[in-house]
């Protein structure tokens, strides 16, 4: 099949392609890209493309979480092409469908060309998906011509992400995908949590001002304010395993200067959250194509959502999020009734295990994917003339010790992080727990980065002194 992709080449050979910097770039450059990307990323969210309508944020809200896009604008398929793209190619290689050497400059190239074409073309999927079910109303509907007009739209600017990723990887610091997702996490944390446009019976939108307000007429409710401590706690929760990690005691060959590898408890990341999240999201999108056509085989849909419905195509609703989450969660005061009801403990014991059984798979692959495995790193470290002390300086003795680690941290890391991002979402935490497991685990691999940026800005002296490992 690798040799099919090769047969492609013309067609994404004269793609625009994000040149990398031949010189070092300062950080001080680096902040004003990742500025610039982030800025362009925000305007696009608030533009609604002509002929569409800005459509109703409550729809589809694990999308919105995960591709980092809001409906009714030019964002609203986000970056949901690059991460579908990425896993339908990781996929194929990981299962020696596609034989490609990630670690070859031309099979990586291939890979590349080949994603950025398989990304063009499920905007365009995805912008008609989302468009033909209404989830992204246009001004006459059923008119085929503006309803194309507006599907290449938002096509295109999902296409223009693209791009504005590879600005941040190759120019600025972290991923651009990372970026767009910790962005939308967060604007909507501080929209639900201090909006003060007024709601209907007085009230306003954001939870916090709408506390005031009773507060002030004399009205002390306190679980108005659950969503912002729920927030608040997966918040520290997070961040704390996120900081766990096992240290692997090195040092550099005869000389014994002493070193340590870390193996952090989220050794998979946040990406098998991501990943598993996406492809359900691609569920809901399919069900509500399919309900459209008449053939509800994953679920009746109404305005974009899977309804709960067990006896009309139940499966979509139960391999989806569906009504766990939200305000009204299974963890919030208003929800823990539903607990009592059999049809929401099954729909919650084969979401876990779909979705926990989702962040394992995509765990294994993106380690080995990654260049992670113990056999990767071990390769790394002899290069680098490391060994561990008390052992032989070999190869296949760091391996062993590595092994002892690696392969069962990436699946007790990946089980860890996806039930993390369940029962976050249950809780009914602003922003969706999920979307706070991404923002914070982004957040603080950015942060790691801009140390090493520091760091990188100092004399090589200095640098050697301090070592840039730690």
């Amino acid at each position: 099949m690798a040799s099919i992709l090769c047969k492609l080449e013309p067609l994404y050979r004269h793609f625009p392609e994000i040149k990398g910097p031949t010189k070092h770039v300062s950080l001080k450059e680096k902040f004003m890209w990742v500025g610039l990307v982030l800025l362009l990323f925000l305007l696009m969210g608030q533009i609604t493309p002509l002929g569409a309508l800005r459509a109703d944020d409550s729809q589809l809200g694990i999308i919105q979480i995960v591709f980092a896009s809001q409906f009714g604008t030019l964002m609203s398929v986000g970056i949901g092409p690059i991460v579908t793209a990425s896993i339908i190619l990781q996929l194929l290689v990981g299962a020696k469908m596609i034989n490609l050497d990630l670690h070859d400059t031309e099979d990586k190239a291939v890979f590349q060309g080949t994603q950025k074409l398989l990304t063009i073309l499920v905007a365009l999927f995805e912008s008609y998906a989302f468009v033909s079910i209404g989830a992204i109303p246009v001004t006459t509907p059923g008119d085929p011509g503006l309803m194309l007009f507006v599907m290449l739209q938002i096509a295109f600017a999902s296409i223009l992400l693209m791009f504005l990723d590879e600005i941040v990887s190759k120019w600025g610091i972290g991923s651009g995908i990372g970026l767009f997702i910790a962005a939308g996490v967060s604007q909507r944390i501080v929209v639900q949590a201090f909006s003060p446009v007024p709601a209907g019976a007085g009230g306003f939108t954001g939870l916090i001002p709408n506390f005031l307000a009773q507060l002030a007429e004399g009205q002390l409710n306190l679980l108005i304010l659950w969503p912002v401590a729920m927030t608040i706690l997966v918040f520290f929760a997070v961040a704390y395993f996120e900081s766990l990690k096992i240290e692997i005691p090195l040092s550099y060959g005869r000389f014994g200067v002493g070193a340590r590898y870390p193996l952090r408890f989220f050794y998979t990341s946040n990406i098998p959250v991501i990943l598993a999240s996406a492809v359900l999201a691609n569920v809901v999108i399919f069900a509500g194509l399919f309900a459209g056509m008449g053939v509800p085989l994953l679920g009746e849909t109404v305005n974009g959502q899977i309804v709960p419905n067990l006896e009309k195509g139940g499966v979509g609703y139960l391999i989806t999020m569906g009504d766990l989450g939200g305000r009204n969660g299974v963890f919030t005061p208003g929800g823990i009734i539903k607990l009592g009801n059999p049809e929401v403990i099954l729909h919650l014991l084969v979401y876990i295990l779909l979705f926990v059984g989702l962040c394992v798979l995509f765990g294994v692959f993106w380690v080995m994917m990654s260049n992670m495995d113990a056999e990767t790193v071990s390769e790394q470290m002899e290069t680098s003339g490391l060994q561990i002390p008390g052992f032989r300086a070999d190869k296949r003795v760091i391996r062993r010790v590595l092994e002892r680690y690696i392969p069962q941290l990436t699946v007790v890391s990946a089980v860890a992080v996806g039930l993390l991002a369940i029962a976050a979402d249950l809780t009914g935490a602003l922003g969706s727990g999920t979307g706070i497991l991404l923002t914070v685990g982004i957040l603080y691999r950015m942060y790691e980065e801009i140390k090493k940026e520091q760091l990188n800005e100092l004399s090589p002296a200095l640098r050697k002194f301090i070592g840039s490992d730690k």
